[in-house]
């Protein structure tokens, strides 16, 4: 079994070290499993295949003879599944992460057995949305026409790994990017309660994600994908955050100003709390290791109002027949 990542900073594991233009590097504070790179650590080791490398480091370092064993990490933290999102930060969007892939396989780096046992994850949008409600000059769709290009790269992508010989996929929706610290950042954000306009869109997004999943074994038979449901498992950490372990599901644990979330953890004068764990969110953008921790469960072994149709488990033990 193979793990192929495809995203932004949730499950980015170190790729943009090997850009030269990246702005901040946060090794110094961030804990070594943040974010859900830390959940698909686990769900790795679970499997029996150790942690994905990022791509670069491995392009770097020509590594290749050691992708069979267990696959490669093509997420930047940063991107968006638009082109345009970060773009001056040196990220790799989603359509530059595909062909990364597609190059891999024509230059027979990996074979097309490998790409039809490989479990393909995707998670990526939570930085185009945030960025749309950041001030600009610059003339912008409206919040139905934003999202409906957002899905379209996510489509594209869809197709791009299909047409390769993708057989297992799972595409992790956004959560509540509305709630996060961060959107004190934003003009007209609340403070006292999540962002609505955001979350509108989020969620808008995420209807389009899952209709995606559906169509898939649809339109390439042979092939199978499940939805990860992480808005409403997120909304239920807040909702319910004692009995999951939190005590603060609001605040970002590192960071500082309102929210813990007017300024970047890593950056001057960022402060840390005393035990990330309690906190549902670990910086102004991330959920905490301890969240990711929940995700990684459910995502593996949840029902089905969580991830469906079937659970990341279910699905990496799937068989099927040869095309």
């Amino acid at each position: 079994m193979w793990i192929e990542l495809f995203g932004d900073g949730e499950i980015e594991s170190g790729g943009k070290r090997w850009l030269v233009n990246v702005a901040l590097d946060l090794t110094t504070v961030l804990p070594p499993t943040c974010g859900l790179r830390g959940a698909f650590k686990a769900r790795a080791e679970f499997i029996g295949i150790p942690l994905q490398k990022p791509y670069l480091h491995e392009l770097v370092n020509g590594n290749w003879k050691e992708y069979s064993s267990k696959g490669i990490n093509f997420a930047s933290g940063g991107s968006g599944v638009l082109r345009t999102t970060n773009q001056h930060l040196g990220v790799t969007p989603i359509e530059e992460q595909v062909e990364q892939f597609k190059t891999l396989a024509q230059q027979n780096h990996i074979n097309n057995e490998q790409v039809q046992e490989s479990l393909i994850i995707f998670t990526s949008g939570s930085n185009d949305m945030y960025i749309y409600f950041q001030p600009s000059g610059v003339p912008k769709l409206t919040p139905d026409a934003y999202v409906r290009a957002m899905l379209a790269q996510v489509t594209n992508f869809v197709d791009q790994i299909c047409k390769l010989g993708a057989r297992r996929i799972a595409l992790i929706s956004l959560g509540p990017v509305g709630c996060i610290p961060a959107r004190v950042n934003l003009p007209g954000a609340p403070v006292n309660k999540c962002y609505g306009k955001m979350n509108t869109m989020v969620k808008n997004y995420n209807v389009g994600l899952e209709s995606l999943v559906k169509g898939i074994p649809i339109k390439y038979p042979g092939s199978f994908a499940v939805y990860g449901a992480m808005y409403k498992t997120i909304m239920n950490f807040r909702a319910n955050s004692k009995r999951y372990g939190f005590s603060d599901a609001t605040n970002a644990c590192c960071g500082n100003g309102t929210l813990g979330g007017a300024l970047q953890c890593g950056k001057e004068g960022y402060k840390l709390c005393a035990n990330p764990n309690e906190y549902l969110f670990w910086d102004f953008f991330h959920p905490s290791e301890h969240a990711y921790n929940h995700v990684s469960k459910i995502l593996w072994a949840g029902t089905n109002s969580q991830v469906r149709p079937v659970n990341l488990k279910t699905l990496a033990n799937m068989t099927f027949i040869q095309r």
